[in-house]
C-alpha cells in the first residue's frame, strides 16, 4: 500500500549540520553541498563523514572550496520532498553567505509553482540546525504551515543566538573571511576573536587571549544562559573536532542548574568546516543575545 502523503514536509541545507540520526527521525530532506577537493568531489551526507573530512584538512592539509548546487540537484530535492508531501518549507543558510538561499527561491518557482516556501534563516551551522529541529517538531504537531512561517519570522530567526570561537585561525584566512595581518596578529598575540552572526552576516565583537580564556567566557555565558531561558529549552555546544571541551562545557552548565535542559553536542559539518577548520567550540539557543545575558 503507498503511504500517505503528509501535508507539509521541511527541507533544509546540508549547512545545517544536523546529525544524521536527527535528520532520519525527523523525515527531514536535504538539499546536499558539495565539497571540492583538488582532486575529487565529495558531498555532505552522501559520500563524506565529518570525521573523514577533517582528516582531509589536517592530516592531508587539503585546501576544499565549497559552492551552489547545480539546478538538477535542487530538482531532484524538491521533487523527492513533493512525492512524500503536498508542500514544503525550505530553511537555508543565510543569504548573506550563500548563494542556496537566492537559487532556491528562483528554482522554487520554476520547478514546482512556490508549492516550497524558502526560507533564509540568516543563519548558518548548528543555529540553523537548531532552527531545523524546532520547525521538524512543529509539523510533527501538526502546526499549519502559515503559523510555522509566522513563528520562524517572528520568533526563531530574530532570537536564534551563537557565540562561538574557532581553533587554529588558517582555516578563516584560506577562506577570505580574515585578513593576512589579521591572521598573523591573531596568532602571534593568540588572540581568538569571538564569532557571532548579526544581520545574516558573520561579526566578531570581540577578541579573548588564550585557550582557557575562550571556555572561561562560554562557562560565564552558559552559567547566565541556564537562569534566563525557559527548563526544557535546548542548549546547544557546537564544536569541530573538539569533543572534551564540547562534554566539558556541558557537564560544567548541568553542574551548575537544576533545571532540566535538552543538551546536545552537535558538531560543525563539511560545509561550514571549510572554513572554520577543527577547534571550535560554541554554544547556541533561543533567547537573550549574549549581550542582554552578560550586561554588555
Amino acid at each position: 500500500m503507498a503511504q500517505k502523503k503528509k501535508k507539509l514536509i521541511l527541507i533544509a541545507d546540508s549547512a545545517c549540520d544536523l546529525p544524521i540520526e536527527t535528520i532520519k527521525k525527523h523525515g527531514i530532506v536535504i538539499l546536499p553541498i558539495s565539497i571540492y577537493f583538488p582532486d575529487e568531489t565529495r558531498t555532505q551526507y552522501i559520500d563524506i563523514t565529518t570525521e573523514e573530512f577533517y582528516h582531509k584538512i589536517v592530516e592531508e592539509n587539503l585546501e576544499p572550496t565549497t559552492g551552489v548546487p547545480s539546478p538538477r540537484v535542487y530538482k531532484e530535492t524538491f521533487d523527492k520532498a513533493l512525492e512524500k508531501a503536498d508542500e514544503a518549507i525550505m530553511v537555508n543558510i543565510s543569504g548573506e553567505l550563500s548563494g542556496i538561499f537566492g537559487y532556491g527561491v528562483i528554482y522554487a518557482k520554476q520547478f514546482v509553482n512556490d508549492k516550497i516556501t524558502v526560507v533564509d534563516s540568516r543563519n548558518a551551522t548548528l543555529p540553523v540546525g537548531l532552527i531545523v529541529l524546532k520547525v521538524a517538531r512543529m509539523i510533527e504537531a501538526g502546526l499549519a504551515k502559515e503559523e510555522i512561517l509566522e513563528k520562524l519570522k517572528t520568533d526563531l530567526i530574530p532570537n536564534i543566538q551563537m557565540n562561538a570561537f574557532v581553533g587554529p585561525l588558517k582555516y578563516l584566512k584560506r577562506s577570505g573571511r580574515i585578513s593576512t595581518i589579521q591572521h598573523l596578529l591573531g596568532e602571534m598575540l593568540s588572540y581568538k576573536p569571538l564569532l557571532t552572526f548579526e544581520d545574516g552576516k558573520i561579526a566578531s565583537p570581540m577578541k579573548v587571549r588564550g585557550e582557557d580564556a575562550k571556555m572561561d567566557y562560554l562557562k560565564r555565558l552558559g552559567e547566565k544562559l541556564v537562569v534566563e531561558i525557559p527548563e526544557n529549552e535546548a542548549i546547544v555546544i557546537m564544536h569541530s573536532r573538539n569533543f572534551e571541551k564540547a562534554e566539558e562545557l556541558m557537564n560544567h552548565l548541568k553542574k551548575t542548574t537544576k533545571k532540566k535542559f535538552e543538551f546536545f553536542i552537535w558538531e560543525i559539518g563539511t560545509a561550514i568546516g571549510v572554513h572554520v577548520g577543527p577547534g571550535a567550540l560554541g554554544l547556541t539557543w533561543l533567547g537573550k543575545s549574549s549581550d542582554e545575558l552578560l550586561g554588555k
